[in-house]
């Protein structure tokens, strides 16, 4: 059995790794159906931290979090959080048991969450920012 100290290790290391091995991974399939996920995002307050769009004080579009490389990763982080809540003080990631989030849901959450693109339109096409920039440079 393993103990709460290997359990830590083993999280950090993976994550780590996925964090400085992340140019080398390709993106693994999506099983999960994006629709049902997109309801599951909202039913379980993922918009909270992570925005409507995955564009929140924890950003997930663009596929930028390590977490979303492949199904298993998110699943295992999602998971080990319910073990190792809170892993370090500064997180504020729930927990999410596979008892309050089976693994159906959570795999079309994480469908959802790859549609996710953060394409923000050019400054040209929003007129009121234009104007405020253009009454900015002429100061």
């Amino acid at each position: 059995m393993k103990t709460y100290a290997d359990k830590l290790l083993m999280t950090v290391s993976g994550l780590l790794f996925l964090m400085t091995a992340s140019a080398q991974v390709e993106f693994g399939p999506i099983s999960g159906d994006a629709a049902l996920g997109k309801t599951s995002y909202y039913d379980y307050g993922c918009y909270g931290c992570h925005g409507f769009g995955g564009i929140g004080r924890k950003n997930l579009a663009n596929d930028v979090s390590g977490i979303m490389f492949r199904e298993d990763i998110f699943l295992t982080y999602l998971r080990g959080r319910s073990e190792l809540n809170p892993l370090f003080p500064t997180q504020s990631m729930p927990n999410y048991p596979a008892d309050s989030l089976s693994d159906a849901d959570a795999l079309d959450i994480y469908a959802y969450i790859r549609t996710f693109k953060d394409d923000p339109p050019d400054v040209e096409d929003i007129p009121a920012l234009k104007a405020i920039l253009d009454g900015a440079k002429a100061q």
